[in-house]
Formats: structure tokens, C-alpha cells, sequence
């Protein structure tokens, strides 16, 4: 099975999750989610299934392994509150 951009694109946003793609780094993130709950990823499969996870309720793994802060360009931390 080939795996489009546009097919994952269609299924994650049925199940509520938005993707976006710069150069070869997948965005994806709940509609009008918060950069801390944006995951990261350079795999197509990696993001329909994380994102499918997180419109399930289980993607509250936090995202830091790969979130960047803007200004820095270093890792950011998950912080609540």
C-alpha cells in the first residue's frame, strides 16, 4: 500500500488532527492545538499513527523529543501550566 501525503492528510483530519509538512518534517497537531502538543516527525507512517493515537486520547506522550523553540532552535520542555 503506497502511502500518500494527501491520503494521510484526509484520514487525520477526519479523526480531528491537522498535518502540515515543511521540507521533510511532518506537523502534526489537534485543530487549534498549542505548539506543546505538536508532534514532530519525519515519517509519513510515524505521523498517521501518532496522530491517529492522539485523536484517541493516548497522545499525551509529551512532544519534546523533537520541538524546537523558535527563538533558540534548542529543545523545548513540556511544561504545564
Amino acid at each position: 500500500m503506497d502511502m500518500t501525503y494527501k491520503a494521510v492528510q484526509d484520514v487525520l483530519r477526519k479523526a480531528g488532527i491537522v498535518i502540515s509538512k515543511k521540507g521533510e518534517v511532518h506537523r502534526i497537531n489537534f485543530f487549534s492545538g498549542l505548539e506543546n502538543t505538536a508532534y514532530y516527525t519525519t515519517s509519513l507512517g510515524e505521523a498517521r499513527d501518532r496522530g491517529l493515537a492522539m485523536a484517541q486520547g493516548a497522545g499525551r506522550l509529551p512532544a519534546v523529543a523533537v520541538a524546537k523553540s523558535r527563538g533558540t532552535g534548542r529543545p523545548t520542555s513540556a511544561q504545564s501550566g
